[in-house]
């Protein structure tokens, strides 16, 4: 990711991104293993209060404390790719995004404009009114997201310029 739009129509650098100078929705990058363990349980869908819900692995619901990164649920899983579920509802579809920015194979920038997707809070709200899915880890439209919440925890990085 080179560059992407904000919502003001601003372009922002890569280093303000990761620098948490402006993330979309107010989303604190996290710095500490405490910090990625809260945006699971804010970010995710979660089974009580510290469960992360989980797919593809020796259960379905892992406490959160048990992780110090999204590896730890490789660790876990049953020789498939595990899989969670963002608490987020899209608004532009993939596809139509792909074609705006010239992208074939990447999906850079998607969730960095608040105009492109939601993220519903409320979990009751979440699962009630919207359409929960099961994104697996290794998903290349959710990579940008895991990395947006989870930072360096989701064992993905944001290439900067040089």
């Amino acid at each position: 990711m080179n560059m992407s739009k904000v919502k003001t129509n601003e372009v922002k650098t890569n280093e303000e991104l990761v620098n948490n100078s402006y993330q979309p929705h107010n989303i604190k990058t996290p710095q500490t293993v405490e910090e990625f363990r809260t945006n699971l349980k804010k970010y995710f869908v979660c089974i009580g209060k510290d469960e992360l819900y989980v797919q593809n692995c020796d259960t379905d619901g892992i406490n959160v404390n048990e992780l110090n990164s999204l590896t730890d649920l490789y660790k876990r899983s049953n020789h498939f790719n595990p899989t969670i579920t963002p608490k987020v509802n899209t608004k532009k579809d993939f596809s139509e995004f792909m074609s705006e920015t010239n992208q074939i194979y990447s999906f850079d920038g998607y969730f960095m404009d608040e105009n492109n997707y939601e993220i519903i809070e409320n979990q009751n709200t979440f699962l009630g009114e919207y359409e929960p899915k099961w994104v697996g880890l290794d998903n290349s439209i959710y990579r940008e997201f895991y990395h947006l919440t989870l930072g360096e925890y989701s064992g993905y990085v944001i290439k900067t310029k040089i």
